[in-house]
C-alpha cells in the first residue's frame, strides 16, 4: 500500500518508492512477529481505514477532486468568458476607422469630386478651381488605457487563483494523506485506550469469551444470563451475526450522514459546471450563426445643365457605401471546457467506496471487537465480567420490580 501510494499517488519515482517501502516494510516486520500488542494495534489501524476515519479520508479525496477539476474549471471558463468581451472590445476599437467611419469618409470624399467636377470650370479670362480635402483623427487613448487595465486586473486575478490552487493541490496532494494518517494513528490508539481504561466503553457485543464464561458460571452453578431475553437481545449483539438488526441499521444512517451531505455539495458545483459551460455553448452558439448587420448607405446625385435658362441635359449618378456591422468577433468567442470525464471517473470510485462502507459499516464494527478479543485477551476477559454483572443486576432489578407489582396487585384484590 505504501509503495503503489507512493508510486502512483504521490507521484514518485520507482526506485525511490521502492527504497522507501522496503526499509518500512524490514521495520514492520520484526515489529509485528515480536510484539502482539504491535500486531494487534496494526489490525486495529487497518480496520480503521473502512470506518470513520477511512470514510473521512475518502470525503477528502472526493472534495479533492471537486475542487481541483469543476471548481477551478468555473473559474476558468468565467475566465474565458471575460477576456473574450475585452478581446471583442479591442477588436472593435481596432477596426472603428474601417465602417462605419471608413465609409463616411469614402463617402465625403467622393462628393467632392462630383462637387469639383461641378465648380471646375476654365475660361479664357480666369480659371475656377477648388481643393477639397478630409483629415480625420480619433482619440482612443483613454479607451486602450481601459481596456489594458481590465485585461491587467484579469491577468493578475488569474495568476492569483492559480496560485492559490497549486498551493491547495500541493496540500491536498502531500499534506492531506499525511494528516489524515497521523490522525488515523491517534485516534487508533486514543480508541485502543479507552478501551483499556474504561470496561462499559461500547460493551455490548455478546462474544465468544462472553459464551465460555457464561458457561463456566454455569458449571460452577453460578448465575447466568443466557439465553438473553426478547427486551436484553435488542440491546446486546450477538457477534457474529450476518442479520442486519435496528441498531444496525440506525447505525448505518448516522454513519452515512456526512457522505449523503458531501454528495449534495458535490453535486451542487459539479450542476453549476454544466450549467456554465452549457450557457457559454449556446451562447457562442447563437453569436456564431448570428449574421453581420447590413448598414445601407446610398447617395444619388442629380446633374442638370441649362442653357439661357432651357434644359440641355440631365444626368444622375449613383454610388452605394453601404458595409456590415458585425455584433461579436468570431475569433473572441469563447471556448468553453467541461472536465466530466477527468472528475467524475475516480469521483464515482470514490462514491462507490463510501457505499461499500456504509453497508459493511454495522459488521466491521463487531469486526473490530473481534479483533480486540483475539489481541488483548486480559482486557476481553474484564469486559467480559463486567457485562456479565450488568446483565445480572438489571434482571435482579426487573424481578423485585416484576415482584412488587405483583405484590402490590395482591394486596389490592385482598
Amino acid at each position: 500500500m505504501l509503495f503503489l501510494s507512493l508510486r502512483f499517488l504521490q507521484k514518485c519515482g520507482l526506485e525511490v518508492s521502492t527504497a522507501i517501502a522496503g526499509v518500512f516494510l524490514l521495520v514492520l516486520i520484526p515489529t509485528l512477529y515480536f510484539s502482539q500488542t504491535f500486531r494487534g494495534f496494526t489490525a486495529l489501524l487497518l480496520m480503521s481505514l473502512g470506518l470513520r476515519q477511512g470514510r473521512n479520508l475518502l470525503i477528502t479525496a472526493g472534495t479533492t477532486l471537486v475542487i481541483s477539476f469543476n471548481i477551478r474549471n468555473i473559474l476558468g471558463n468565467i475566465q474565458k468568458l471575460a477576456s473574450s468581451i475585452i478581446c471583442n472590445l479591442e477588436a472593435k476599437r481596432i477596426s472603428i476607422d474601417c465602417p462605419p467611419l471608413g465609409k463616411y469618409i469614402q463617402m465625403l470624399r467622393w462628393m467632392g469630386e462630383q462637387l469639383k467636377k461641378l465648380i471646375e470650370t476654365d475660361f479664357v479670362v480666369a480659371q475656377y478651381k477648388s481643393d477639397f480635402n478630409i483629415r480625420h483623427s480619433i482619440d482612443s487613448r483613454n479607451f486602450s488605457l481601459k481596456l489594458r487595465e481590465a485585461e491587467k486586473a484579469l491577468n493578475e486575478t488569474e495568476e492569483m487563483i492559480l496560485a492559490k490552487f497549486h498551493t491547495a493541490s500541493l496540500i491536498a496532494e502531500f499534506g492531506l494523506p499525511i494528516l489524515g494518517i497521523l490522525l488515523l494513528v491517534l485516534f487508533t490508539a486514543l480508541r485502543l485506550k479507552r478501551y483499556h481504561k474504561n470496561t462499559m466503553f461500547e460493551n455490548i457485543f455478546i462474544m465468544n469469551k462472553f459464551r465460555q464464561f457464561d458457561k463456566k458460571q454455569r458449571n460452577e452453578g453460578k448465575p447466568t444470563v443466557l439465553p438473553l431475553t426478547e427486551e436484553e437481545a435488542e440491546q446486546y449483539i450477538s457477534v457474529p451475526s450476518l442479520g442486519l438488526t435496528a441498531k444496525d441499521g440506525k447505525a448505518m444512517v448516522k454513519f452515512s450522514i456526512p457522505v449523503f451531505t458531501h454528495c449534495i455539495a458535490w453535486s451542487f458545483f459539479i450542476a453549476v459546471d454544466c450549467l456554465l459551460y452549457k450557457l457559454i455553448e449556446v451562447l457562442r452558439t447563437e453569436l456564431d450563426d448570428l449574421e453581420p448587420f447590413r448598414v445601407p448607405v446610398k447617395i444619388n446625385v442629380l446633374d442638370e445643365a441649362t442653357l439661357v435658362f432651357i434644359p440641355v441635359g440631365r444626368g444622375e449618378v449613383n454610388e452605394d457605401f453601404s458595409y456590415n456591422v458585425s455584433l461579436f468577433e468570431k475569433k473572441c468567442l469563447p471556448e468553453p471546457s467541461l472536465p466530466l470525464y477527468s472528475s467524475m471517473v475516480p469521483l464515482s470510485v470514490v462514491l462507490a467506496l463510501l457505499v461499500l462502507l456504509v453497508l459493511v459499516s454495522s459488521k466491521l464494527t463487531q469486526l473490530r471487537h473481534l479483533i480486540y478479543e483475539q489481541f488483548f485477551p486480559d482486557q476481553a476477559q474484564d469486559r467480559v465480567a463486567c457485562l456479565h454483572s450488568k446483565i445480572l443486576r438489571k434482571r435482579s432489578k426487573s424481578k423485585v420490580h416484576i415482584f412488587k407489582r405483583d405484590w402490590k396487585t395482591l394486596v389490592m384484590q385482598t
